[in-house]
């Protein structure tokens, strides 16, 4: 997505914005929405969240470390998630949503 605004003109909407190319998504909603770690040298290592139809970003956690103790505490107390909008449940005792 990154490559294609910058090869038709249209990048200043669209880099740093909805895509980079250094953001690795690393898990989808079926909404669309997407999990990303972040590898530019400014944010290396944050967690973000490219929520579908919205023109930003939305800067989650600062580290995989926090997300994922974050993560396990909210499955465990059945809370919801500090940061993100969502509460995790586990499925069939093997599935995370």
């Amino acid at each position: 997505m990154a490559h294609e605004a910058v090869e038709e003109g249209y990048e200043e909407e669209v880099v740093g914005r909805t895509a980079h190319t250094q953001w690795v998504p690393f898990a989808q909603a079926l909404t669309g929405d997407l999990l990303f770690v972040d590898h530019r040298t400014d944010h290396y290592g944050e967690v973000g969240e490219i929520p579908f139809g919205d023109p930003e970003y939305l800067p989650l956690w600062p580290s995989m470390t926090l997300m994922l103790t974050d993560l396990y505490n909210a499955v465990e107390g059945s809370l919801p998630l500090p940061t993100a909008r969502r509460r995790p449940a586990v499925h069939e005792g093997r599935m995370l949503e």
